[in-house]
């Protein structure tokens, strides 16, 4: 019987006084940190928390927030995280929809349909009353809301031999073991940061948590004052680290031995800022989704000879491409990205229909399009429902977007299909720019990168482009976009 409770409680037993957890002064030993857990697992039970039931977990990068995920899973309840910033009427919604027997707040939430109590309150409980885990491998751990591109929220089912698996295929992907120190200042509500706190209960490392990125002065400082041998960012994480502390990262080539990036695409200038800076770090930049977390990897330095692949499948990870009837179609064919592995959700919580599409007879469906290479490197190419039809002609917005990006003065682009009467779709392109850019321009630009149909018909200047938390651009909300400030004719 493996979980990641019993492999916390292994490393507490043979390696007490090693540092589990860090969060700016505070620190904790795993020692330490098992009899927080087990404390609070015993408070929450006092509480009325019982086998099965959902407790939501709202709060920031605090080291109650750890203490009170495990804790769930050592009563063999279900944690549901929740991002800090949640309105309360969302709040309130999930709380809902998950059935929460218990929700640990930071902020006071109003209209709640269950009893309320703040994470210092059940995790400052000290004393000797602790409790025996009781998750199987079976059970639920986990239920994640994830919003994706559309504003649906679904919720992500995910056992314990799910997180340990996923926890298990990323470690050994990385490389990561006892020695390493990692910064961490991803939100732990998040598939991303949560699954780096799940690493951390199989590879027995430490984590040192972070709020944010905030300016990047401070997480590339803890990173050498640390000396740290890890770090977990987004690549916007490293837009502002670049922008804000110039080369300073540059510092820890020496000791940062690998980084992982994940949840949105890198910037081609970023990247090769990245690993022109540090030229011996492992830099792994992960695919997946909350349902099939890290399906893939590609590591920046040794895969310079496959642009644009979203890597190979993740260890005991099968990544294959399906037509629409959910047939595998032979490699280099284009299909949609179809995943199997231990780490893939069970369901979608109360979604009986939604699960239903979600699986075909080679497992989970990503809703992503691509292909493989004989070489087993994945290449994305959108998301099957982005996917704009020019006269029949599918056009991956994504593809469009990396080249508008590289024009002077381009610093986003987000593109959707515009009704066409001839064509029935064309491809509309929003421009984040300093300056005005006529359309003239970009057909110039394009033309010689892309075929001709793919070119944008309109062209519309906004202020931001609109994305969810992890990075991924909500393109409902780009075709309904008000704040235009020009428009320039086709």
């Amino acid at each position: 019987m493996e979980t990641l409770i019993h492999h916390l409680l292994e490393i507490a037993r043979n390696h007490p006084d090693r540092i589990a957890l860090r969060c700016g002064t505070e620190s904790v030993s795993y020692e330490e940190f098992r009899a927080r857990i087990f404390t609070t697992a015993a408070h929450l039970r006092v509480l009325g928390v019982e086998e099965g039931d959902r407790v939501l977990i709202c709060g920031g990068n605090t080291l109650a927030i750890p203490v009170l995920y495990f804790a769930v899973h050592a009563l063999g309840a279900v944690a549901v995280p929740v991002a800090p910033d949640t309105p309360e009427s969302v709040l309130a919604t999930l709380a809902s929809d998950s059935e929460a027997r218990l929700a640990v707040v930071e902020k006071p939430a109003s209209g709640m349909p269950c009893p309320v109590v703040s994470p210092k309150t059940v995790t400052a409980i000290a004393g000797k009353h602790e409790i025996e885990p009781i998750c199987q491998p079976d059970a639920i751990a986990d239920l994640l809301y994830t919003t994706g591109t559309t504003g649906r929220k679904k919720g992500v089912v995910l056992t314990q031999a799910n997180v340990l698996a996923a926890a298990r295929n990323i470690t050994e992907f990385i490389g990561n073991g006892p020695d390493d120190v990692e910064v961490v200042p991803l939100p732990l509500s998040h598939s991303f940061g949560l699954g780096r706190l799940r690493c951390m209960a199989v590879a027995g490392n430490t984590l040192i948590l972070e709020p944010g990125v905030g300016t990047g002065a401070t997480v590339v400082k803890r990173i050498l004052d640390a000396r740290a041998t890890g770090l977990a960012v987004v690549p916007a994480g490293f837009d502002i680290i670049r922008r804000m502390t110039g080369d300073s990262l540059g510092q820890a080539r020496e000791h940062l031995r690998y980084i992982e990036i994940g949840s949105a695409p890198m910037k081609p200038e970023t990247r090769r800022w990245l690993t022109d800076l540090l030229p011996q770090t492992r830099i792994c930049h992960h695919y997946g989704l909350t349902e099939a977390s890290r399906a893939a990897f590609t590591e920046y330095h040794s895969d310079t000879h496959k642009s644009g692949t979203a890597g190979r499948a993740a260890p005991n990870v099968e990544i294959v491409v399906c037509d629409e009837n959910g047939r595998r179609l032979p490699t280099g064919e284009t299909g949609e990205v179809v995943v199997r592995g231990g780490m893939v959700m069970q369901e979608y919580w109360k979604q009986p229909e939604l699960t239903g599409k979600a699986f075909c007879a080679e497992g989970l469906k990503t809703g992503d399009i691509g292909y493989v290479d004989a070489d087993g490197y994945l290449f994305l190419l959108g998301r099957r429902s982005d996917l704009i039809n020019v006269g029949g002609r599918k056009v991956a917005p994504d593809e469009i977007e990396d080249l508008l990006c590289q024009m002077e003065g381009v610093h986003g682009a987000g593109c959707v299909g515009e009704p066409d009467e001839l064509l029935g779709e064309c491809v509309k392109a929003y421009l984040v720019a300093d300056r005005e850019i006529p359309r003239s321009e970009v057909v110039a630009f394009l033309r010689t990168r892309v075929e001709e149909w793919k070119i944008p018909q309109v062209i519309e200047r906004i202020d931001s482009i609109p994305r969810t938390n992890s990075g991924k651009i909500q393109r409902h909300m780009l075709r309904s976009a008000k704040e235009v400030a020009w428009i320039s004719g086709r």
